[in-house]
């Protein structure tokens, strides 16, 4: 996403009012001093006067030790590569720009209006399209539901956020490498369409629909669903693999049943449908925790 005003920071902070700025442009050491004891107070640690050197977290040039590397909202804008909070769909509760927001609420505003100002947008290979919503978070990403004004996607940007109970590689060959083999192996899942590997993003066909999930907490359970996952695990079991069984990896379009995920993994007799799987395939489904 491209925003007109560089000088609003990643957490909405307006740099141009920097003190950090102004004593860098101005050359003013005296400023350099009082703003390293104020920032070393409000943020617990060391900061020397001859480290504030900084003409905007966002633009071109020099930048604080701080604002550059330690910044825990500039570093997770730059792990999901965005441009600022105003183009994450958490933004709102998000506890991390919350600390920043206590003290300065002003930041909420300016986020607000960079978001009025500027339709959320990302690219793919260079092709822009516009966002809609965020569909969920997994473990290797982020998946987003996009448009290019004609048809409707779906966007992942991959992350590289740590999960607990999963050890990953390459996310982005990972997810290409499971693509290729499901596809194989003959399961139903979308179509691949574009790869931007720089960006760590792809882009694949949506399959448009309520998940499985959201169909069984209202109550609604399709009669060949089951037959249907079970078709795919004879498929998957003589391959050696199992996919991720949970509702939430599932859409049934027409008369298919679509596994929208590409992960798959080595095939395991306690996590594959039988024995883990199918306790969530029930109407009112329980909820699933980090342990399942």
């Amino acid at each position: 996403m491209k925003h007109t005003n560089q000088l609003i920071g990643c957490c909405g902070l307006d740099c141009e009012k920097c003190d950090a700025r102004i004593a860098t442009l101005t050359n003013d050491n005296a400023l350099r001093e009082k703003t390293a004891a104020l920032w070393t107070k409000l943020n617990g640690i060391t900061i020397l006067p001859e480290m504030i050197n900084c003409t905007g977290c966002r633009t071109e040039g020099a930048k604080t030790p701080f604002c550059d590397k330690l910044c825990p909202v500039h570093n997770c804008v730059r792990e999901k590569k965005l441009a600022t909070c105003a183009d994450c769909p958490q933004m709102d509760g998000c506890p991390t720009l919350g600390q920043i927001a206590v003290n300065s609420p002003f930041v909420l505003d300016n986020l607000k209006q960079l978001k009025q100002n500027n339709a959320l947008m990302m690219t793919v290979n260079d092709v822009e399209y516009n966002v809609i919503k965020l569909l969920g978070k997994g473990k290797g990403g982020y998946s987003y539901l996009v448009t290019d004004g004609t048809t409707q996607y779906v966007l992942k940007q991959i992350h590289h956020e740590p999960c607990e109970y999963y050890t990953f590689g390459d996310k982005l060959q990972a997810e290409l490498h499971d693509y290729e083999t499901l596809r194989r192996i003959g399961v139903p899942i979308p179509r691949l369409l574009a790869v931007d590997t720089s960006q760590e993003r792809i882009l694949k066909e949506y399959i448009a629909g309520q998940t499985v999930a959201e169909q069984l907490k209202e109550g609604r359970m399709g009669p060949d669903w089951l037959a249907q996952v079970q078709a795919m695990c004879r498929l998957l079991y003589p391959a050696g693999l199992n996919i991720d069984y949970y509702p939430t990896n599932f859409v049934p379009c027409g008369e298919v049943l679509y596994y929208i995920d590409y992960e798959c993994n080595t095939y395991m007799e306690q996590w594959d449908f039988e024995h883990w799987g199918i306790q969530y395939w029930t109407a009112q489904t329980p909820e699933r925790t980090e342990e399942t």
